[in-house]
């Protein structure tokens, strides 16, 4: 009985796909300028948004890792990371980059972390669980001065994601109670500072480019079904399950309220999901788990954002009141970027000096 409903799961399984496949193929074919233009945008966004943002960032994460710095700086972070995640001091720099860099840098930095032997299969399962976050100059910047036009309810956003990450980092850290202690595996030579550097920027190029095409490709399927999907409501539903920067900017045109953003910033977007997948191709561990979480991440950003929308209500307006079209491109100077890095990093938070425009998808 078990072998055959093992060979349905199987077909049915080969079938869903062959289908999907078969449907994407003929999309394309029919709307061939549709999926171009969507592909056309996905290629502006990644040159102008994507890349520029999140390449240093993973660059400087993956060094940090194997110049031996994090290895290096365990012993100071030690008592701190063991006593809030139960893990070793090694994870610090990850653990705040992941909070700071976007959703696939914290994602690299644990593969890194992985191969370099600082951390074994469960703790990097774990830290999978809370260390996969939008960053401020997304949140705050992008959704709150873009999309909504008031940097202060991006802060109540990012703020609310804060909140969540520790949560979710500390109820991660107590599923550990009970596990054995791991011997590491012993660290060879360190490189010297230019072959880390190379061997980083490398590594993080390699990684950009399974995320453009992931980006790229969901960007086209997006606005195919765009045309398929003509209520608002349910287009905005699809477009948030699948991409998180045009579902916040559907959400933003429909005037919903701040918790289905922290939702769907939360959520992050399967195309998210398969750019953190991309960058773990030497770690093995459960996608079930992974899903889970970020339902998990999803559900408590919300709850928490409407819990800090009671707290301060004068920012409730901006979600109530928001009308009109959302227009702009998702850029930011250096020095905004310094700002923000230094801000977060203290735990002082502000708006933004500069207000960025986002480019509404078509």
């Amino acid at each position: 009985m078990e072998r055959w409903e093992g060979i349905f799961v199987m077909k049915f399984r080969t079938g869903t796909l062959l289908l999907a496949a078969l449907s994407a193929a003929c999309a394309m074919l029919i709307f061939p300028a549709q999926a171009a233009q969507g592909a056309k945008n996905g290629i502006g966004y990644c040159l102008e948004v994507l890349i520029p943002s999140l390449y240093p960032f993973m660059v400087l994460s993956v060094f940090v890792v194997k110049s031996g710095l994090a290895h290096k700086i365990g012993g100071w972070m030690e008592r701190l990371t063991q006593t809030l995640f139960r893990l070793p001091g090694s994870t610090a720099p990850t653990i705040f980059m992941s909070v700071i860099g976007g959703y696939p840098a914290g994602a690299r930095s644990i593969a890194s972390l992985y191969e370099e032997g600082e951390i074994d299969q469960k703790q990097a399962e774990r830290m999978l669980g809370f260390c996969v976050n939008a960053g401020p100059s997304f949140v705050i910047t992008a959704v709150g001065a873009g999309f909504l036009k008031d940097p202060h309810a991006g802060v109540i956003l990012f703020a609310a994601q804060i909140v969540v990450f520790l949560l979710l980092g500390i109820g991660c850290g107590l599923t550990a109670k009970h596990e054995p202690h791991i011997h590491k595996k012993q660290r060879s030579d360190d490189p010297g500072i230019a072959q880390a550097l190379i061997l980083s920027a490398a590594d993080a190029a390699r990684a950009m480019i399974n995320m453009c095409c992931f980006v790229i490709l969901f960007a086209a399927l997006m606005n195919l079904l765009r045309m398929v999907c003509t209520d608002p409501t349910h287009r905005a539903g699809l477009s948030a399950l699948l991409e998180v920067t045009g579902g916040c900017s559907d959400l933003a045109r429909l005037g919903v309220p701040p918790w289905a953003f922290s939702a769907a910033i939360g959520w992050g977007g399967i195309c998210v999901h398969f750019q953190v997948l991309s960058s773990l191709t030497e770690l093995k561990f459960s996608r079930v788990r992974f899903v889970m979480f970020r339902l998990l991440q999803a559900v408590l950003s919300a709850a928490v954002s409407w819990g800090l929308m009671l707290l301060f209500p004068e920012t409730k307006e901006t979600f109530c009141s928001f009308a009109g079209p959302v227009s702009g491109a998702l850029s930011a100077t250096p020095p905004a970027s310094v700002a923000l890095l230094v801000l977060c990093s203290a735990l002082l938070l502000c708006a933004p000096c500069k207000k960025l425009e986002i480019l509404q998808q078509q």
